[in-house]
C-alpha cells in the first residue's frame, strides 16, 4: 500500500531523482526501524549466476547452522518459508518499503544473515542504499536487455559499481578476475579484494575438483553441472570467506544443492531430455550452449525461448544468431510481451532469418507459448535434446493488462502427461 501510494505521488519526472529515491530509501529503513543494522547482509549483484550464487550461499550457511533470509529472483525467504513468489512481488530487489518491511520480518524471525540479490535497476533506484553489506559477489558482466533501460553499457556498468563503491573498509568484494571489468570494479572499492576463477593467481580457485582458498585446500563435488555453477560456487565461498564457518560446512552446503530453482532444471530424462533454464541473455545463451556440447551427445538440439518487451534489436540478433548457430530446431514464441504486440518479436526473428538466408525448416514461430512447448515434446525424438529457455521458475506471463499463470515446468509436465510421457 505505501509503495502504490508513494509511487502514484511522485511525479513520473522525478522518478530517477536520486535525492529523492536516496531519501525513500532512508524513510523506509526508518519506518520500520533499522533492521539491517540488526542483520549481517550479504550482496549478490552480476548479468548472470546471481540467483544460483544466492541459493548456494544460503545452502552454506544453513550448513553452518545460521538462521538465513534470502531476497532475490526466485523469491523471497525466511529460512525455508517462501514470503513472495515470483511474479507477486516487484522483482530482484524490492521497493525499500518492502525491502525493509522483510528485512524486519526476518529481525523478528531471528535470521541472522541476509542475502539480497542486487540489480541493476535496484541499484538505478538506489532501493539498497543505507544498507550496509558485509560482503559483495559480482558473478559477472556482459551485454544484455538490461542495457537499454539504463541507456548504454557504460551506464549499466556504472550502477553495478554502486555496490562496491559504498563498501566500507572492512568489508570484502569478491570479484571475477577473468571478467573484462575486474580492474574496474577493483580500483572502484574500497573494500578488501577477493578473486575468484580458474587461474591459480586467484584467491578462490580450483582445479579438477579441488578447490583452493587462500591459504587452504579442500575437494568439492557439486551435483548440478555446468563450469558456470563452478565459478558461482566458488563466489558462494568468497561471500562467506569472513564468517566463522569451516570448509566441512562450506562443503556439505555446496554438495548438498541438487538444483536451483528453475536453473538447468531437468523435467525429463527418457526417451528425451527436457531442460527448464532462466537463460535469457547472450552470456547465459553461451554458458548453456557450452554446457550442452561439453555434457551432451543428443542426436537433436531443440531450443524454445522467447524475446520479451524488454529486448533490444541488438540483443534479439544475438541470440537468434547463437541459437540457430547451435540447435537443429528453434522455435520463437511469446515471453512477457506487456505491452509490445507479439508479432514485433516474431518479426524481429523473421528479419534475422532472411538476412542470413536461413532454411524454413530451422525455425518455427508458434505465438502461443504453451503450444510452442507442446510442438517441441511432439517432434522431439530419442535421445533428443530439448532446452524451453527465458523464464525458468517464473509464475506468471505479464500481458498489457493482466498477468495469468504460468510457470514453464509445470506447463511442460502438464504436456509431458496429455500425450503419454509422463503418468
Amino acid at each position: 500500500m505505501i509503495v502504490n501510494l508513494l509511487k502514484a505521488l511522485v511525479p513520473k519526472s522525478l522518478k530517477k531523482n536520486s535525492f529523492l529515491r536516496k531519501a525513500l530509501a532512508l524513510t523506509a529503513s526508518t519506518w520500520f526501524g533499522f533492521p539491517s543494522k540488526k542483520l549481517i547482509l550479504l550482496g549478490v549483484t552480476g548479468t548472470t549466476g546471481k540467483t544460483t550464487t544466492a541459493f548456494m550461499i544460503k545452502s552454506i550457511l544453513e550448513k553452518a547452522g545460521i538462521k538465513t533470509g534470502l531476497i532475490g529472483t526466485a523469491g523471497y525467504f525466511i529460512d525455508d518459508e517462501l514470503i513472495y513468489e515470483q511474479g507477486e512481488g516487484p522483482g530482484t530487489t524490492p521497493d525499500p518499503f518492502i525491502l525493509h518491511r522483510l528485512l524486519r520480518k526476518m529481525v523478528q524471525k531471528k535470521i541472522r544473515v541476509v542475502i539480497i540479490e542486487v540489480s541493476s535497476s535496484g541499484l538505478m533506484y538506489w532501493r539498497t542504499y543505507g544498507l550496509k553489506f558485509k560482503a559483495a559477489v559480482l558473478t559477472n558482466i556482459a551485454y544484455n536487455h538490461h542495457v537499454a533501460l539504463h541507456g548504454g553499457m557504460e551506464n549499466y556498468v556504472r550502477e553495478k559499481l554502486k555496490l562496491f563503491r559504498y563498501l566500507s573498509q572492512k568489508s570484502t568484494a569478491i570479484l571475477p578476475q577473468e571478467n573484462e571489468y575486474f580492474n574496474l570494479f577493483k580500483i572502484n572499492t574500497q573494500a578488501k579484494v577477493l578473486t575468484f576463477g580458474f587461474n591459480s593467481n586467484c584467491d578462490i580457485w580450483t582445479a579438477g575438483s579441488i578447490v583452493h582458498c587462500q591459504d587452504r585446500t579442500f575437494d568439492l563435488k557439486l551435483k548440478i553441472p555446468a563450469l558456470f555453477n563452478i565459478l558461482n560456487a566458488l563466489a558462494a565461498i568468497g561471500a562467506v570467506s569472513k564468517l566463522p564457518i569451516t570448509d566441512a560446512q562450506i562443503k556439505a552446503g555446496l554438495e548438498e544443492i541438487e538444483n536451483i530453482p528453475g536453473r538447468l532444471e531437468i523435467i525429463l530424462t527418457r526417451p528425451f531430455n527436457i531442460i527448464v533454464d532462466k537463460a535469457n541473455t547472450p552470456l547465459a545463451f553461451q554458458n548453456l550452449i557450452d554446457f550442452v556440447s561439453s555434457d551432451y551427445q543428443p542426436r537433436r538440439k531443440i531450443v524454445v525461448y522467447g524475446t520479451f518487451n524488454e529486448s533490444p534489436l541488438e540483443e534479439r540478433e544475438m541470440l537468434a544468431k547463437l541459437s540457430t548457430d547451435f540447435f537443429d530446431l528453434v522455435i520463437i514464441t511469446e515471453d512477457d510481451p506487456k505491452d509490445e504486440l507479439p508479432q514485433k518479436a516474431e518479426e524481429d526473428f523473421l528479419n534475422f532469418a532472411k538476412k542470413n538466408d536461413l532454411p524454413k525448416d530451422k525455425y518455427l514461430i508458434i505465438s502461443d507459448r504453451r503450444e510452442a512447448i507442446k510442438t517441441a515434446i511432439k517432434k522431439a525424438k530419442n535421445n533428443d535434446l530439448i532446452l524451453i529457455l527465458g523464464r525458468g521458475n517464473e509464475q506468471f506471463m505479464l500481458y498489457k493488462n493482466k498477468k495469468i499463470p504460468f510457470d514453464d515446468r509445470v506447463v511442460t509436465k502438464e504436456i509431458l502427461k496429455e500425450v503419454g510421457y509422463l503418468l
